[in-house]
């Protein structure tokens, strides 16, 4: 696309940001029904970043950076240079932006002009995901830039010099180091560091020589998280307070993450947030009277911003929403007035909002990046059902409008990677587009979830393909004994470790569930250990109990290669073809064995595509084809004319997209 062409087009997308500002009202509208060109076209806003005087926001949007007055307006356009943009900062002095783009570090001048590239460093080996320069930080004073490279295969903190001149190393090849941040005078650097002994990471402050760029003696540890048995949780970084003398974090010490302040010299952290629920990203006011931070008290499906004293005591709600969501990012104004952060909700994508710290007044959005079809969507039900062992497991239900009681509708289970994700209330494009066209969709948080503190997320440690598959199991149940759900026309989907769930199912319940979608998964433990990323590895090796000499059986359990005997349902199989976390054998090899116990499955493949599909057409074209296998197998349309002999009609054309490899018994 010419430069020219995109730059307008950016303009127009950028523009539609601030349609709600301008005072002028739409005509009403009927709202529509979702179609897959809308879930392709969503574009909620991306990071954002208050300048220095609190008068500008820059935020990502459409690839590109946007700035935009505080108080909400016109955005305009700073950037139209190839390749996304992630890790805003401002200069100190509010002149200049940092960013990460094309795997390098670049400068861009707020008042316009071509962006100086700082960085060039070829990428590093390992996960391509990490082999790059990115979240750069300006240093207190602006001569140093600081940013995490995976130019080593590792995680490593360096520096460049905001004129690009210098690049220094600051950490050591052997461990992964990441989440540094500036003190607030500019010469010490928190950071976390993790190894294999201490995976869920280590508090450390190095000292930072500003004439030289290097670090100055050894980094001193201020604290060392104890591992989590299930290898899920690890440290996510330190804040400074305003004076220097604090860090505030979240550590999982309780049994759930909650804030904990250490002295920036090191000691025991003190803990200030306590109970059934996680907090998250606590940030100092400017004048170190309080913290905001999030947190899932009330609803564990959803999130909200909370302001606390600095050193503890009673916190109140900043923003209160009819309708349960998630916010992020929080971010102080200058004169620690008002808090900038996301906000999104089933019947709303991310949007920025800003609201008055006490909470005495209703937030205000800034942007507005919700489609018009998106008001179709609903908000899904909040229900618990029992496992097996009696368990309570929690999910979010999507049901088709107007759908009356006894209406045994299809159903699809929809399986959350991970296992450490969690269904939320959010802006969820696909499970909307799945209840619009007449399916029930249920998305269970079976144990090993986050959200629901540390016994319940490790507690398929050792038992995958155990009771984490009848948490699911039972969830389908459960719409069939509410009627909802016909018990003949289930079906399960889901990517990632929820791919290895759909893969788990077919096996375990053989019966119950009459299609499968599996994107991504992992079907053979050991295989994936010995080929994915080291901290992956690492991760699961833990999870499983030990290496797959160690825990021969855990492994066997786990391993659905030797169990394709006992499926009987019909399989529709996809994989990125440059995965680097779950590597593309593990599809290979389950399709492999099910052809050879003439199972039923259809198998496409995607090139130049990770883990997940990112490009537009393969996103499209996977969708159309999970769609027309649904509609086959629990779902059929009837009067429709086709000349096709394969027992599924996927949409014709998307070849050119993706290399299919369907195949039938």
């Amino acid at each position: 696309m010419h430069a020219f062409r995109r730059s307008l087009l950016l303009f127009c997308a950028a523009g539609a940001l601030a349609a709600g500002f301008t005072g002028q009202a739409l005509p009403a509208q009927e709202a529509g029904h979702l179609t897959l060109q809308d879930l392709l076209a969503l574009e909620p806003i991306g990071e954002t970043a208050l300048s220095p005087d609190g008068k500008t926001v820059a935020f990502t949007h459409s690839g590109q950076i946007v700035l935009m007055s505080a108080d909400g307006g016109w955005p305009v356009l700073l950037t139209s240079t190839q390749g996304p943009k992630t890790g805003i900062a401002w200069s100190p002095d509010g002149k200049h932006l940092a960013y990460a783009s094309q795997g390098s570090i670049w400068v861009v001048s707020v008042s316009g002009g071509a962006p100086h590239r700082l960085t060039n460093a070829p990428a590093g080996g390992g996960d391509p995901r990490q082999a790059t320069d990115r979240s750069p930080q300006w240093s207190p004073q602006g001569r140093w830039i600081l940013f995490t490279s995976g130019r080593r295969g590792t995680n490593s903190l360096m520096v460049v010099s905001s004129d690009g001149n210098i690049t220094s190393f600051l950490t050591s090849g052997h461990d992964e180091a990441s989440e540094g941040k500036w003190s607030p005078d500019g010469t010490q650097i928190v950071y976390v560091e993790r190894a294999r002994q201490y995976f869920s990471g280590k508090l450390k402050v190095l000292h930072f020589d500003a004439h030289a760029g290097q670090p100055e003696g050894e980094p001193v540890d201020l604290y060392t998280a104890p591992v989590d048995r299930g290898g899920g949780w690890a440290i996510r970084g330190a804040e400074w307070s305003p004076d220097g003398k604090e860090l505030v974090t979240v550590l999982q010490n309780s049994g759930w993450d909650h804030i904990y302040l250490i002295p920036a010299t090191g000691g025991n952290p003190k803990q200030i947030t306590d109970g059934a629920f996680d907090d998250a990203d606590p940030v100092f006011s400017p004048d170190r009277k309080n913290l905001a931070f999030l947190s899932s008290r009330g609803l564990l499906e959803s999130t909200n911003v909370w302001v606390m004293p600095a050193h503890g005591g009673e916190p109140h709600l900043v923003a209160k929403f009819d309708t349960p969501g998630i916010s992020a990012q929080p971010e102080w104004s200058p004169d620690s007035t008002l808090l900038y952060f996301h906000h999104q909700s089933p019947v709303e994508t991310n949007d920025l909002l800003v609201a008055d710290a006490l909470g005495q007044s209703a937030p205000r959005y800034l942007t507005h990046t919700t489609p018009k079809n998106f008001e179709s969507a609903q908000v899904p039900e909040r229900v618990t059902w029992k496992s097996k062992d009696g368990r309570e497991i929690a999910g979010l239900l999507f049901t088709p409008r107007g759908a009356k009681p006894g209406a045994h509708l299809p159903a699809v289970l929809w399986i959350h990677g991970g296992p450490e994700g969690q269904d939320v209330f959010r802006a969820d494009g696909w499970a909307q587009y799945l209840a619009q066209a007449g399916y029930v969709v249920l998305e269970p948080n079976y144990r090993g979830s986050n959200g629901y503190g540390e016994v319940f997320r490790n507690l398929n440690v050792e038992d995958s393909n155990g009771a984490e598959v009848d948490d699911v199991a039972t969830g389908a149940q459960y719409l069939v004994t509410r009627g909802l759900a016909d018990p003949a026309r289930l079906a399960i989907g889901g990517g990632s470790h929820g791919g290895t769930m759909v893969a788990y199912a077919v096996v375990h319940y053989p019966d119950l569930f009459a299609a499968a979608i599996e994107l991504y998964g992992v079907v053979d433990r050991a295989l994936f250990v010995e080929r994915t990323n080291p901290p992956s590895s690492i991760r699961w090796m833990m999870k499983m109990g030990g290496s797959p000499t160690e825990k021969p059986d855990v492994y066997r359990r786990a391993n659905v290669l030797l169990q394709v005997d006992k499926v009987k349902t019909p399989l529709l199989v996809m994989h990125g073809e440059n995965d680097p976390q779950v590597p593309p054998a593990n599809s290979e090899f389950f399709v492999k064995a099910l052809r050879e116990h003439k199972k039923t499955v259809f198998y496409f493949t995607y090139p130049n595509e990770l883990h997940g599909f990112a490009q537009p057409a393969h996103r499209l074209d996977a969708w159309q084809k999970q769609l027309a296998f649904l509609e086959q197998y629990i779902h059929p349309k009837f009067g429709t004319t086709s000349t096709s002999t394969e027992e599924v009609i996927f949409p014709t054309g998307s070849e050119k997209q993706a290399n299919a490899h369907p195949d039938v018994k």
